[in-house]
């Protein structure tokens, strides 16, 4: 089902929606990208509001003029162009919006302006002695950002790891830049909503009471049988993130489990903490093996990213020392701090993201299915990140990863491939388990995680797919939110218009003939997974 836009006349909109009005762009610089830097596009304004009522004005006015809109950062948290208004149309950032509305500690909620990051938010309801239960990896994001994407966490013991199911109430300025508050059905729909619902710009928030968790780091050399044990692994504990390192047979476990809140500690999560000479020592290393992925290096990358992920990497709060058995708040034990609050260390490095979900009871299978695919590639130590596993219950969100089913959170770092340059024998690899995922386990992509061809077939993957749209036909009736990446993504823009020559190169496509490939390569099938179409 798809949503057609209604045309009206300059004139009956003016008409409906009141008298005119002109806007100005808050800055003159009219460019927005993702924080890797590999999308960029040229909106014909970017404005900031500071209000509900300019967020109005400015949604009015784009309707009057038939633009479209998208609410998203000058440094979006996106691998491709998933909140890129698209050049020539208009551009919201909420980073104005970015403070408490209310904090009500009898009915543990709290209500926020969407532009508000998520640490911030963390750091105040940890001083009034109060938590969000989700807690993901990396917390700069806003909250209106995490709710268009899914953002996640991992854990399977409460009701969900996404922020998504912790909203009680929405606010959001629909297509016709009215004001509407969400529930039941229509915020089901909402909680992620990737920016083509409306503008979210308040959201109420369920709470519970602060808790602190204890973490545990082990390092195995040995990955017999991690597929028969993985599932054990997640269900014994509060929250489990795993990292599989196949290419070294080795993979580690960070464990986080409560502890009464009396306990001593407070410590934080370092992972991302590292000195200016770390941090040039692994952009070294990971672009020498990029540059000569045969050469060995590649091990060695992966070798030094897996010691790196098999001991403490936590710190005391106030003396900075390492902490060999952590204990701190749920929050500051769970996601880690970047220096640069706009990058890490891994945006200057020469990788790329994908995350995939499946459901939770095929990751055995999945797994024993990437030691084939991995064995089929040799001479590669892939991936130099590892694999990284979380977990979540089933959400209630039409479009969330995990939506009505429990769900294994499958993550993979590779390394970029550079278009006239010899491709990373990695890539290769990632390539394959990539397509296996969302052709043999029926794989959801995560909506900010990777490239433009891995988004096939969406409709299909979510059971209420035709409510969302349903949704979005009453809250946009004018298809006033959407961008290049909602149109292929739902299917108004078919992939297949992306199987241009060099495609493949570009992530764009999967190849079907040769000339989707960088010259010097041909589409093959995959070694192990044979459905799958290789450029090598």
């Amino acid at each position: 089902m798809q949503i057609k836009t209604v045309a009206l006349s300059a004139t009956l909109l003016s008409l409906a929606l009141g008298a005119a009005f002109t806007l100005h762009s808050n800055e003159q610089e009219r460019e927005i990208s993702n924080y890797q830097g590999t999308y960029t596009c040229s909106p014909e304004a970017i404005y900031d509001p500071s209000s509900i009522e300019e967020v109005q004005d400015i949604v009015q006015d784009a309707l009057l003029r038939g633009k479209t809109v998208m609410t998203g950062n000058r440094k979006f948290a996106s691998q491709i162009d998933a909140a890129c208004a698209g050049d020539d149309q208009v551009q919201i950032t909420l980073k104005n919006m970015n403070k408490i509305i209310s904090f009500d500690a009898n009915a543990k909620q709290v209500t926020v302006e969407a532009g508000m990051r998520f640490n911030d938010l963390n750091d105040f309801l940890r001083q009034q002695g109060y938590a969000i239960n989700m807690v993901t990896e990396l917390a700069i994001f806003t909250v209106g950002g995490m709710l268009g994407s899914g953002t996640h966490g991992s854990t399977l013991e409460k009701p969900s790891n996404m922020l998504a199911d912790y909203v009680s109430e929405l606010k959001v300025v629909d297509g016709k830049g009215e004001v509407r508050v969400l529930n039941g059905d229509l915020l089901d729909a909402a909680r992620v909503n990737l920016g083509v619902l409306g503008v979210v710009v308040e959201a109420t928030l369920n709470l519970e009471d602060a808790f602190k968790v204890k973490a545990e780091v082990k390092g195995y050399d040995d990955d017999t049988g991690l597929e028969d044990i993985i599932l054990d692994i997640a269900r014994s504990n509060y929250s489990a993130n795993i990292a599989w390192f196949p290419g070294l047979g080795r993979y580690t476990t960070t464990l986080y489990n409560p502890v009464p809140i009396e306990t001593v500690g407070q410590a934080y999560n370092a992972q991302a903490d590292v000195t200016d000479a770390e941090e040039f020592f692994f952009g070294l290393l990971f672009n020498a093996a990029h540059e000569w992925p045969g050469s060995g290096l590649q091990c060695l990358a992966a070798y030094a990213r897996y010691n790196g992920r098999a001991s403490s990497y936590f710190r005391d709060s106030v003396t900075g020392d390492k902490v060999d058995e952590p204990v701190g708040y749920s929050d500051q034990m769970q996601y880690f701090k970047c220096k640069d609050p706009n990058q890490c260390i891994w945006d200057r490095l020469p990788i790329a993201l994908q995350e995939v979900a499946i459901e939770i009871e095929r990751l055995p299978d999945w797994i024993r299915d990437v030691r084939q695919i991995v064995a089929a590639h040799p001479r590669t130590c892939f991936p130099l990140n590892g694999i990284y596993f979380r977990f979540g219950k089933a959400s209630d969100s039409y479009l969330g990863m995990s939506a009505g089913r429990e769900t294994a959170f499958v993550g993979i770092e590779y390394t970029l491939r550079q278009e006239g340059q010899k491709e990373p024998k990695n890539y290769f690899v990632n390539l394959e388990i990539e397509q296996m995922s969302l052709r043999k386990y029926d794989a959801r992509p995560h909506w900010g995680k990777n490239s433009v061809a891995i988004f096939e077939n969406m409709p299909s993957r979510f059971p209420k797919w035709p409510e969302f749209i349903q949704a979005k036909a009453e809250l946009d009736p004018f298809n006033v939110f959407s961008n290049p990446f909602w149109q292929r993504a739902s299917g108004d823009v078919s992939l297949d218009e992306y199987l241009t020559p060099g495609c493949n190169v570009r992530g764009e496509c999967y190849c079907q003939e040769d000339e989707h490939c960088q010259e010097g390569t041909s589409c093959q099938e995959g070694l192990y997974f044979t459905e799958a179409r290789i450029c090598r």
